[in-house]
């Protein structure tokens, strides 16, 4: 997902990712045109004007392939034309990225500014399928068949959306927890990523949340005696077998802690 919304973007650090921040207390066209100059390492030659700082999003030659990341601190306090300028031309270059091309272009914004952002796509996505899909989330029991079909047909975006949920806690017990499952049927994506969210969901203080996660470092560490392609948290199974000794003395459901200790036993 290009525009992505979080509570907190100055604590995001995307994974494998070219970032630059654009801060806050910005004004005006120039102050932005600075910010967006330092952010993106524009060479020298290139002429600070507005339209063809706009147009840059689409160019990024000067930098090496790959990923990147404009992490937006507060949104610019810009005219309402200059903003929607603004918002277009980040939009419309992450989409031609997403498409085809040597790069990628995530924007991160305040999650507080959602609607703000949303509304000068003429896009508060009422009808998102990103919505409606959350909402699937909300779910008692695990996901139908469609709808995991779904998360998996939108691939890497689908991926991230849900990690997106994990990691910034985004939802009901419920959601986050069918979030994650989903997010371990489709690690293929980035299986670093979902590694390094899961320590700290194994000692959560909710149960649904921590049973899950426990369940799930259980069959990676399955898997990974079977191929070393498959990532664990810290690569290291003994940093492993003392997240599941954590998450026992929390407490877990019976049939959870047998298969818990049956794995701490096997690995002493």
């Amino acid at each position: 997902m290009p525009l992505l919304f979080i509570k907190n973007p100055s604590d995001f650090h995307p994974v494998d990712s070219r970032t630059g921040h654009i801060g806050t207390e910005i004004s005006s066209q120039s102050e932005l045109i600075r910010a967006i100059a330092s952010a993106l390492c524009l060479p020298p030659h290139f002429e600070h004007n507005w339209d063809t700082i706009l147009a840059a999003f689409e160019d990024l030659s000067w930098l090496p392939p790959g990923k990147i990341t404009l992490i937006h601190d507060e949104i610019p306090t810009l005219s309402k034309d200059d903003l929607s300028a603004y918002i277009h031309a980040l939009d419309k270059a992450s989409q031609k990225w997403l498409i085809s091309g040597p790069f990628s272009l995530d924007a991160v914004f305040p999650k507080k500014h959602r609607h703000q952002v949303l509304s000068l796509l003429a896009d508060v996505r009422p009808k998102s399928p990103w919505r409606r899909l959350k909402a699937e989330l909300d779910r008692a029991s695990s996901l139908p068949y469609s709808t995991q079909d779904e998360f998996i047909s939108m691939k890497f975006d689908g991926f991230s959306f849900v990690m997106n949920i994990v990691e910034q806690r985004d939802g009901s017990t419920r959601q986050i927890v069918n979030a994650l499952a989903m997010a371990f049927a489709m690690r293929s994506w980035d299986r670093v990523r979902f590694t390094e969210a899961l320590p700290s969901l194994c000692i959560h203080d909710m149960h649904a949340l921590r049973e899950t996660a426990t369940r799930i470092l259980i069959t990676l560490l399955a898997l990974n005696k079977q191929s070393t392609d498959e990532k664990i948290p810290y690569n290291d199974i003994h940093e492993c077998i003392k997240l599941l000794q954590q998450a026992l003395a929390l407490g877990l459901q019976e049939n959870t802690e047998i298969m818990a200790r049956k794995v701490i036993s096997a690995n002493h």
